[in-house]
């Protein structure tokens, strides 16, 4: 019996908690980065390759399964990841610490509070600095940079630097990038 399966079976009898628990108070607290990356995929989330990937410490994601991430790319520690909708982190991708990345908000003027949810795409290559906001359908493109801070509220172009709240255009970025990411450490 596969672990998934097991996982699956300890669910539906109620012995152990939901998937969001067990990502949230568990498996976002498994000190070696490999074991830790196991259980991600164990629980849900989809690796193209499991083994070049990092999701640091203390990520918080709400449905795991919603979140697809692409080789070599690297999620900072405390970061909040909403893939309600589904995020799409592609290769060589790297989101700093405390970054939000949401798929999900209510409509403010609803009557009824409606919720409005749409997937979010980090494309190859592509920075989101320390304690960045990306709300719901937003596309970063490919190489993009997205400051320190700020609020993206909108689609941000290939090899676009934006900045502030909410994010504007600052300038180009020299591309194309053929970099690959190599972090993965072992503790972390």
């Amino acid at each position: 019996m596969t672990g998934r399966a097991i996982l699956s079976g300890l669910i539906r009898s109620q012995a152990i908690p939901d998937p969001d628990y067990v990502l949230n108070h568990v498996v976002n607290r498994i000190p070696f980065v490999g074991v830790r990356m196991r259980a991600y995929a164990v629980v849900g989330v989809q690796f193209d390759e499991v083994a070049s990937t990092n999701i640091s410490l203390g990520v918080e994601m709400w449905n795991g399964r919603g979140l697809v991430m692409g080789p070599r790319s690297t999620i900072g520690q405390r970061c909040y990841i909403d893939a309600r909708a589904g995020i799409r982190v592609d290769s060589d991708v790297s989101i700093s610490r405390e970054v939000a990345v949401l798929t999900a908000t209510h409509i403010p003027d609803d009557p009824q509070f409606a919720a409005n949810v749409s997937p979010v795409c980090l494309e190859r290559h592509c920075f989101i600095g320390m304690r960045a906001s990306v709300l719901p359908g937003v596309r970063i493109g490919e190489g993009a940079v997205v400051g320190a801070g700020a609020v993206v509220t909108t689609d941000v172009e290939p090899y676009t630097i934006v900045g502030g709240v909410p994010a504007k255009v600052l300038r180009k970025r020299q591309g194309p990038m053929t970099y690959e990411l190599d972090f993965r450490p072992s503790w972390y």
